[in-house]
C-alpha cells in the first residue's frame, strides 16, 4: 500500500470510534447536568432538614461540585479526543522557538513561498494559528477566522493583565479601547516592561485599526499576496503596519504539497513563543489537544554553542500537557545550516537527546535543513509519516482506552458516593406514621361522635321552642304592615269612581292593590327562615373545624364548609357524601312553608269576600270599608303565623339529625372517614404536612439518585463498546 492509502486507512479506522466517543460525550454532558440538578436539590434538601444536624452534616458532606468539575475536566479531555478521531486529516504540529527555522521548514514542505509563510530573520512573523492541509491539485486558497471582541478580550487582552498585575480589568472590548491603560506596577522587570509596550503600542493604541475585523465572517481569499497580512505580522521600524492579523484567531490554508502521495496530510502551525506576547501557551495547549496527532520539535543551535535552553525545555513541557503518550509522537528536527556551519553543534545535541541525556524523549532526533525542500520531505516529513503509519493507531486505542479507564474510575468513585447517599436522609417510619394517624383518627371519631350528639340534644330540647330569628322576623312584617301603608284620600276615590264609573269599581280595584301590596310584605319572612338553616349549617361546620380539627380540608368556613365537602369528598364514600349533600341542599322557605296559609287570610281583601259597600256608597263608605278589611285581615294573618314558630326549630333538628345518621351512624360511616382523613391527612394536621413534605423530599431525593446511577450505568455500556 502507498503512505495516501495507509493515511485514509488510519484515518477510516478512526470514525467508528469519534462516534462512539460523541455519544459518551453525550451522555457524559446529561450527567453533568444531572449532577447540577442533585446540588440544587442538596441545597434544598439542607433548608428542608435544617434542625436535623445529623443530616445537615452528611448532606454538607456530600461534595457534588467536586464530582461535577472531575466530571467536566473530563469531559473536555474527552471532546479533544473525539475532535481529533472526527478530522479528515492525519495532522502535524510544527512547534518551535522564535527563530528556529519553523516557517522554513513549512514553506519547503508545502511549496508555499513568503507572501503566505513569511521566514524573515528577526521577529517572530506568524500571526496566529495556521492549518494548512494537502490536498492535490488545489491552488492556494486560505480562510480566515477573526476574533468576536468577547475571544479577543479573554484570549488576547486579558492574559496581559493576568500577566501583568493590570487592574482594573477591562470587562468588555468596549471598556478596554476606552479606558486608560493601567500604569504597570513599578519593578525592575525588562521583559514585563517589553509585554507591556507590546500591549500599549499594539493592541491599545491602534484599535481603531482593527476593531473592524472582529466580529466578522470567515474570509475566503486564493491572492497570496493578499493572504500574508493576516498570516503574518509585517513590521517596519518596529512598527506594526498590518494591524488587521491582530484580529485574526485561526487560518485555514489549503494547497498541494510538493510531494504528491502522501495522502491526507496537514501541518498545524502555532505561533512562535518568546516574542513577548501572551496567550501562546493556552494556543499550544488547546492545538495540540484537539488538532495534532505528531509533533515535530524545530530547533536550530549556533554554530558556537550547543545546548538548549530553558524555553525549549518549558515548550516540550507544555506539548507533553496536551497530546498524550509524546515520546512516541514526536521527533526532534535539528535545523542544520545550508552551508554546514552548525553541524557538529546538531551532532552533540544529536547524541545528548539519543543518549537521554537531555530529557526530552522523543522517537527519534534528525538533522535536516529546513530550508532545503528535498532534505525537508524525505529526512523529515518522510520519517513523520513512517512513524504515523506505524504507531498512530495503536497509539489512538491506548490513548482511548486511558481516558476510557480514567471516566471509569471517576465514575466507579461517583457511584460509590451515590450509593451512601442513598442513606443520607433519614427513614421515614411507616408504622410509626400508621400508629400515629390511628390515635389522630380516634380521637377525631371520639371528638365528631360527641360534638354531633351534643348538638342533636340541644336541637331536640329546643325543638319545641319559637324560633327567634323567624319569630323576630314575622314581628316585624306584621309591625311594617300596621305602619307601612297607604289608603286612599277621598279625593282620590272620587278621582277614581269617576274613571271607573262607578262605587263598586273602585272599592274592587283598592282591594286588590291592599292584597297585592300585603302579600308582597310577608315575603320577608323567607329571611328569617333561612338564617336559622344557616345558623344550623354552621353549628355543624363549627364541630367539625373547631373541635374536629379538620378545617385544613377547605379554606370556606360556616355553611359553604359544608357546600364544598359536599362537592369534593369522593363518590367512593356514599354515606358521607350523602350527608353533606343533604345538609348543604337543606333549607326553608315562605313559598314553600307558610305563603299557602297566608293566601287563606288574604281572602278578606278579595272582592267577593270583603265587606260590601251599602246601599248609595260614597267615598267615606269605600274608606271605610278598606281599613276595616286591612286591619282584620292583618290580625289573622298574626294568628296564622304564630304556628309556625317552632317550624325552623324542628326542621333545623330533623336536618341535623339525618346528617348524623349518615356520617355516624351509617354502618360504612367509621370507615370512611377512615379512609377520607388518610388520604387528606398532610392538609388537614401540620404534623402529618411536616411528614408529607419530608416524605416527598426523600422520594425526590432518591429519584434523582436513581436517575444518575441509571446515567452511569449506560455509560459504562457505552465504555463496554468502544
Amino acid at each position: 500500500m502507498t503512505k495516501a492509502q495507509d493515511i485514509s486507512g488510519i484515518i477510516a479506522q478512526r470514525q467508528p470510534l469519534a462516534e462512539k466517543l460523541g455519544e459518551i460525550e453525550t451522555r457524559l454532558n446529561s450527567l453533568c447536568q444531572s449532577l447540577g440538578r442533585l446540588e440544587q436539590e442538596r441545597q434544598r434538601q439542607l433548608k428542608q432538614w435544617s434542625g436535623d444536624s445529623e443530616t445537615t452534616s452528611k448532606l454538607q458532606n456530600l461534595k457534588l461540585t467536586e464530582f461535577e468539575q472531575r466530571v467536566r475536566d473530563e469531559l473536555t479531555t474527552l471532546h479533544r479526543l473525539k475532535g481529533r478521531f472526527s478530522r479528515n486529516t492525519l495532522n502535524i504540529g510544527v512547534i518551535g522557538s522564535m527563530g528556529q527555522g519553523k516557517s522554513t521548514l513549512l514553506q519547503s514542505l508545502t511549496g508555499l513561498t513568503n507572501q503566505v509563510i513569511p521566514a524573515f530573520p528577526g521577529k517572530a512573523c506568524t500571526a496566529a494559528r495556521s492549518k494548512i492541509s494537502h490536498q492535490d491539485g488545489q491552488i492556494t486558497e486560505a480562510r480566515i477566522e477573526f476574533h468576536s471582541r468577547d475571544s479577543f478580550l479573554n484570549e488576547v487582552i486579558l492574559p496581559y493583565y493576568d500577566k501583568l498585575e493590570l487592574e482594573p480589568k477591562p470587562s468588555s472590548f468596549k471598556a478596554f479601547e476606552e479606558s486608560p491603560l493601567p500604569d504597570l506596577p513599578s519593578q525592575d522587570n525588562t521583559t514585563k516592561e517589553n509585554i507591556y509596550n507590546r500591549l500599549k503600542n499594539d493592541y491599545r493604541r491602534h484599535t481603531d485599526q482593527y476593531r473592524e475585523y472582529l466580529g466578522r465572517d470567515w474570509l475566503r481569499l486564493q491572492d497570496e499576496s493578499q493572504i500574508s497580512s493576516y498570516v503574518a505580522q509585517t513590521y517596519e521600524d518596529n512598527q506594526l503596519v498590518n494591524y488587521q492579523c491582530l484580529a485574526v484567531k485561526s487560518v485555514e490554508i489549503s494547497c498541494s504539497f510538493p510531494v504528491q502521495e502522501i495522502g491526507a496530510i496537514a501541518l498545524i502551525d502555532v505561533p512562535g513563543l518568546g516574542d513577548f506576547r501572551l496567550g501562546d501557551e493556552s494556543l499550544v495547549i488547546e492545538a495540540l489537544g484537539q488538532e495534532v496527532d505528531f509533533i515535530l520539535f524545530i530547533y536550530k543551535p549556533s554554530k558556537d554553542r550547543a545546548n538548549f535552553e530553558q524555553r525549549d525545555t518549558k515548550l516540550y513541557n507544555l506539548a507533553s500537557q496536551a497530546l498524550n503518550n509524546l515520546s512516541r509522537r514526536s521527533i526532534f528536527v535539528l535545523n542544520a545550516d545550508s552551508n554546514g556551519q552548525n553541524q557538529d553543534s546538531c551532532r552533540s545535541l544529536k547524541q545528548d537527546l539519543d543518549s537521554n541525556t537531555v530529557r526530552m524523549p522523543v522517537l527519534e532526533s534528525v538533522i535536516a535543513d529546513c530550508s532545503s525542500p528535498e532534505e525537508a520531505n524525505t529526512q523529515v516529513l518522510g520519517t513523520v509519516l513512517n512513524h504515523l503509519r506505524t504507531n498512530v493507531t495503536e497509539l489512538d486505542k491506548a490513548y482511548a482506552q486511558e481516558k476510557i479507564t480514567s471516566l471509569e474510575s471517576s465514575l466507579q468513585a461517583l457511584q460509590s458516593d451515590l450509593e451512601a447517599a442513598q442513606s443520607i436522609l433519614p427513614e421515614i417510619d411507616g408504622d410509626e406514621i400508621s400508629e400515629k394517624y390511628d390515635e389522630k383518627f380516634e380521637k377525631f371519631w371520639t371528638t365528631i361522635t360527641n360534638g354531633l350528639e351534643k348538638l342533636n340534644q340541644d336541637l331536640i330540647k329546643h325543638r319545641d321552642t319559637p324560633d327567634e330569628n323567624l319569630k323576630n322576623k314575622i314581628q316585624q312584617v306584621i309591625a311594617s304592615c300596621y305602619e307601612d301603608v297607604k289608603f286612599p284620600s277621598l279625593d282620590e276615590i272620587e278621582k277614581l269612581r269617576n274613571e271607573k264609573g262607578a262605587y263598586a269599581d273602585t272599592y274592587t280595584a283598592y282591594l286588590q292593590d291592599l292584597r297585592t301590596s300585603l302579600s308582597l310584605k310577608f315575603l320577608e319572612i323567607d329571611k328569617g327562615l333561612k338564617k336559622t338553616i344557616e345558623g344550623a349549617k354552621e353549628n355543624v361546620a363549627n364541630v367539625l373545624i373547631s373541635q374536629c380539627e379538620i378545617g385544613g380540608l377547605t379554606d370556606a368556613r360556616g355553611s359553604a364548609f359544608i357546600a364544598n365537602l359536599a362537592q369534593e369528598m369522593p363518590d367512593d364514600y356514599v354515606e358521607l357524601k350523602t350527608g353533606f349533600q343533604i345538609l348543604a341542599e337543606f333549607t326553608l322557605s315562605y313559598r314553600g312553608l307558610i305563603q299557602h296559609h297566608i293566601r287563606l287570610q288574604l281572602d278578606k281583601l278579595a272582592p267577593d269576600e270583603a265587606y260590601p259597600l251599602k246601599e248609595g256608597p260614597g267615598a267615606q263608605d269605600i274608606l271605610d270599608n278598606l281599613e276595616e278589611s286591612y286591619k282584620e285581615t292583618v290580625y289573622n294573618c298574626e294568628q296564622s303565623l304564630k304556628d309556625f314558630f317552632v317550624k325552623p326549630s324542628q326542621a333545623s333538628f330533623a336536618i341535623v339529625e339525618e346528617f348524623s345518621d349518615r356520617v355516624l351512624r351509617a354502618k360504612t360511616a367509621k370507615r370512611d372517614w377512615r379512609k377520607f382523613l388518610r388520604k387528606k391527612r398532610h392538609t388537614i394536621w401540620s404534623d402529618f404536612a411536616k411528614l408529607q413534605e419530608q416524605a416527598q423530599s426523600i422520594q425526590g431525593w432518591v429519584k434523582q439518585l436513581h436517575g444518575i446511577n441509571t446515567e452511569v450505568e449506560e455509560l459504562e455500556r457505552a465504555f463496554q463498546e468502544l
